[in-house]
């Protein structure tokens, strides 16, 4: 069994060599974030960490996935019909979630995603949310597996990518 933990800031230049491996690892698959050299970067890992949002998972001292947890959100959120409301408190936003191609089909996404939706339940939340960019196949199908659902699709403005469609998902929690 894995377990996700908090990330320390001594993981930051891991965690960075993580992503790099997993964008070169997806090129040629359904998964399609448009991450690149200029995100995730190391402002937006040191950061996270610094905030206590970054959460990693390891094997035999290797990074195997990575995921930002927090209850921020875009704007655009605040005029979508969610299937469940709920105040940004009472929200997880899931944000920049990998697993690295070695552990990729062997369940860890599906037992990363049972931890949290763990700790958000013992947290008393309401519900869990993720966007997902336009053309991420891949993530959209994993995220349905995982029970998440389509809720709508809106134009959101990223650093890293500029202007895109984003696919919303839910995952009510009961």
């Amino acid at each position: 069994m894995v377990k996700l933990r908090h990330a320390e800031i001594g993981e930051a230049e891991g965690i960075l060599e993580f992503y790099r491996d997993v964008i070169d690892s997806i090129k040629d698959s359904d998964f399609k974030p448009k991450w690149s050299d200029r995100y995730p970067n190391m402002e937006f890992i040191e950061k996270s960490i610094e905030m206590r949002e970054m959460y990693i998972c390891g094997e035999n001292d290797r990074i195997i996935s990575c995921v930002v947890l927090n209850n921020r959100f875009d704007p655009e959120y605040e005029d979508i019909k969610w299937n469940i409301d709920a105040e940004p408190e009472e929200t997880l936003i899931i944000h920049t979630f990998a697993v690295n191609s070695e552990s990729a089909g062997k369940g860890i996404g599906k037992e990363i995603f049972s931890q949290i939706k763990s700790n958000a339940l013992s947290n008393n939340l309401k519900a869990i949310r993720i966007d997902i960019i336009d053309g991420n196949v891949g993530a959209q199908k994993v995220f349905e597996k995982f029970g998440f659902e389509y809720v709508d699709t809106v134009e959101l403005f990223h650093p890293a990518v500029g202007l895109e469609k984003f696919h919303l998902y839910e995952y009510v929690l009961k």
